[in-house]
């Protein structure tokens, strides 16, 4: 729902402020209910939390032109230092006994497709907007062409994610 109201709004179509909230609203709200969920908490998931939370009203009110959006750009600037400093503190001085050898399973050829599926619908994405914006056109490659791969892909990868390995 995200991607389709940031091609809504980057297309100038009608309703785009309508389901940027919704979209917004509801990745609060699924997030919300996965860490409540979430039966061991650790300081990291608190950070994604506020990370996730901070981002999306200062996304909210930059996209909105709303008052006050300055207030939540330093707040989730805030929320990414403590994300970062919390993720270098578990992963590099966690307590984890680290004296025994750990046997690394094999990654299936699955995980390359999917990492792969991923990094095209990041790229065409982003570029995509920057043609948009720009207002570029190489031959029959354009903004919306590279949008609308972006935006597939992603929604390949968003449904293939769900199904069992």
């Amino acid at each position: 729902m995200a991607l389709v109201a940031i091609l809504f709004k980057i297309m100038h179509w009608q309703f785009s402020e309508v389901l940027l909230i919704i979209a917004v609203s509801g990745i609060a709200l699924f997030y919300s209910i996965w860490f409540s969920l979430k039966t061991p908490k650790q300081w990291l998931d608190y950070a994604k939390l506020f990370l996730l939370i901070s981002f999306l009203f200062q996304y909210l009110f930059g996209v909105l032109h709303l008052n006050y959006g300055f207030i939540f750009s330093y707040i989730f600037k805030i929320a990414l230092v403590v994300f970062i400093i919390v993720y270098i503190k578990d992963q590099f001085f966690s307590l984890n006994d680290t004296s025994k050898p750990v046997r690394k399973r094999p990654v299936p050829k699955k995980k390359y497709y999917s990492i792969i599926l991923n990094t095209i619908a990041v790229l065409c994405i982003v570029v995509g907007a920057q043609f948009k914006i720009l207002h570029w056109e190489f031959g029959l490659i354009n903004g919306n062409i590279l949008l609308s791969v972006g935006l597939v892909s992603a929604a390949i990868s968003i449904v293939t994610g769900f199904k069992k390995s």
